[in-house]
Parts: C-alpha cells; structure tokens; sequence
C-alpha cells in the first residue's frame, strides 16, 4: 500500500457548474462546504493536498490552488495540471461533487494497486469513475490525449497499465455525483 509521503491529493473543483447554476464546491454538506469535505477526508491519505481550479473564494481554504496549465480541458486538464505540480510520484484525485466516498473505499483503492499507472473505478457503463490514483508515469500517455484534444477521463484507461476495481453493489450509492440542484435536494438531506 502507498504511503501518504507519495501521495498529493488532489480536488477538482475547476468547472463551471453550469447545470447545477453556482459553484457546485461551495455547497453546504453538514456544516461545511463539499470542498472543505473532500478537502479535510484527503488529508490521512497525502502528504499534500491541493484544490484544481482557480475561484478566488479557493484561496481561504489554506492549500495551494492551480489553475490549470491548459484550458478548457476540463478534469483530465486539471488531472495534468496537478501531476505536473506534484512533488510525489502519485496523485489521489477525488471530485468535489462526489461527498459520499468513504475512507473505506480510498483504502480499497490504495490497497489494490499492484503497479499500474492509473487506479479508477468501473460500473457498467462508467469506465474511470472517480476517485483516481494517477502515478506520474501516467504524464506522457496524458499529454499526448491532451495534444489530440481527448479530454474524456477514459482516455487514460484506453492505455496499457491501467486498472479498473468494480464497484460492488453495496457501494453504489457512495459514488453518487452531485450535478443539479435536483440532485443536491434529493440526496444531500
């Protein structure tokens, strides 16, 4: 298993949230924000963490804050971005719409490497289903599907030395994401 010291963990909270009409990140979860959430459960894991996208409201939240090195690539961008600032050989990248993932499943995830260079998650459909471990020798197979303009998460799973854990059944429900308001008043309660 990794040890935090290898790891940065990383949020995406770049997007516009344009379905959910404001930023989604910033959006009530107890008694505090998704990104302070996610934020706070990366923490055990990493010897760094570090939110992807650029808000200013992002700077009070005490970590670094990247803007993405290219544009409008959305979270494969940010993914790219956050391997390039990384001092450690791995990133653990969660989003900050997903609020239900557990330490059980990141320890799953950590657990269940055995080399590869990108760790996600597979349930029927959903092919690298966050959260991801990216290790920076996945950079030049990412690279080259940002030169191609292949922004989609999968892109890095159509690569050799790659894993997909299946999501079991039980779980299902942790890996829920939030992109509406819909969604936000039916399963945040």
């Amino acid at each position: 298993m990794l040890h935090p010291d290898e790891i940065t963990g990383v949020v995406l909270a770049g997007g516009k949230s344009s379905r959910f009409g404001s930023n989604k990140a910033l959006s009530k979860y107890g008694d505090e924000t998704f990104l302070k959430h996610i934020t706070a459960l990366l923490q055990p894991y990493a010897k760094e963490v570090v939110i992807s996208g650029s808000y200013p409201e992002y700077e009070s939240f005490g970590v670094a804050v990247l803007e993405d090195k290219i544009s409008e690539t959305g979270p494969l961008g940010g993914i790219y971005t956050a391997l390039l600032y990384s001092s450690t050989p791995w990133i653990l990248v969660l989003t900050c719409d997903m609020p239900f993932i557990t330490n059980e499943i990141i320890m799953h995830m950590l657990a269940a490497g055995k080399g590869e260079n990108v760790i996600g998650w597979n349930h029927a459909e959903n092919i690298g289903i966050f959260p991801l471990l990216v290790s920076k020798n996945a950079l030049p197979d990412i690279e080259k599907a940002i030169e191609k303009k292949q922004y989609r998460i999968k892109q890095i799973f159509n690569r050799e030395n790659t894993r997909r854990i299946t999501i079991p059944d039980q779980w299902e429900h942790f890996f829920a994401n939030i992109n509406s308001q819909e969604d936000y008043k039916n399963t945040i309660k």
